[in-house]
This record gives C-alpha cells, structure tokens and sequence, in this order.
C-alpha cells in the first residue's frame, strides 16, 4: 500500500504558482519546480504526471481565488456599483504599489501559451466564461439598485469590465502612474454609468 504524500497539496501549487507566475510557463523547468516545491523530481511527476499537470493546478487554484473574491465581494453589503469602484481601484493601486508588477496569471498564461496548447488555453478560456459571468452577475446587481440601466446587456459590459481589466494587467508591465490607472478605473465607471 503507497504512502500519504507528507506534504501539503494546495501549498506545493502556491509555490510553484509563484515561479509560473515570475517567469512564465515556457521559461520554467522541472528543475526550477524542485527547488521552489522542495519536492525531488519523482515525487513532482508521481503528484502531477508532469509540468503541464501542475501548470494545470496552478491555474485552477489562481483562478478559484480569484472567482471566490468576486463571490466575497458580491455578498458585502455595499451598493454593487462600489463594489466594482472598489475592485477597479484595488487592481489599479496593487500596480503601482508593486504588489501586482507580474499583472494576471491567466492574461500571461493566455498571451503566452493560447496558440500553443490547446488544452491550457481551454482551461484558461473556461475560467475566463466563469469570470465573466461573475462580473455580469455584479452588474445586474447595480442594475436592480438603479446605477446601470436595466436595458444594457449586462454580459456586454460584464466582457468591457473584463476587457479594461485585462488591459490594466497588461499596463503593469509598463510601470504606470497612479493617475494615468485612475483615470482609466474613472473612464469604466463612467462607462457603466452611461445612459
């Protein structure tokens, strides 16, 4: 009978998150995964067959942590169109603080590995349909409470939502300014609030 892996799952997956997320899918290697996981190789391929296999979990944790605030937020008891101001200027301070210079794991993952592997991209464009709907679903909130209009499409502004954040993900890599990420977080909550 096999022994219990005498490690933490969810905690080697954060540890590799971290070297996927600081130099990409294609740049990592399993010998980088050991010594971040601390895992020896056989142990690293008996858990997760092989790097796509961790890749595979890294992306399913990142996004899960991800659509889980988005729950969180959506169950605080602040009007819903503050809930996106406050989502929007978060992403946009967590930039210029330097919290967030790698921008989005899945925007990188996407932008690098989209065109190259048809089962990662899937995975990532099955998170991206969740997000969404998650944003969408934020939306009709502040439809209901009378700050977006009922009669806008709120899976539409729901993908513009996601679109300007993506942008702003990708902006991280430029260093931007403060105001300049202000001004686009002022420029989608005008948007939204449009007639």
């Amino acid at each position: 009978m096999p022994r219990p892996p005498e490690y933490d799952r969810d905690e080697v997956v954060s540890q590799a998150m971290a070297v996927f997320w600081e130099q990409g899918y294609g740049k990592t290697s399993v010998g980088d995964l050991v010594e971040a996981t601390g895992l020896q190789p056989g142990s690293l391929y008996a858990a997760f067959g092989n790097k796509k296999g961790i890749f595979l979990e890294v992306i399913d944790l990142y996004n899960k942590g991800f659509l889980d605030s988005i729950r969180t937020l959506r169950e605080s008891a602040t009007p819903a169109i503050g809930k996106i101001d406050a989502l929007l200027r978060r992403i946009a301070d967590d930039q210029v603080s330097g919290n967030d210079e790698r921008g989005c794991l899945t925007v990188n993952a996407l932008l690098e590995l989209s065109q190259h592997d048809l089962e990662i991209a899937d995975r990532l464009r099955s998170y991206n349909r969740r997000l969404c709907k998650s944003f969408a679903a934020l939306i009709a909130d502040a439809q209901r409470e009378g700050d977006i209009e009922a009669v806008r499409d709120n899976d539409a502004l729901a993908m513009f939502l996601m679109n300007n954040i993506w942008g702003m993900r990708v902006m991280c890599k430029s260093k931007p300014d403060r105001k300049s990420l202000r001004g686009i977080v002022d420029g989608v909550m005008v948007a939204l609030r449009a007639a």
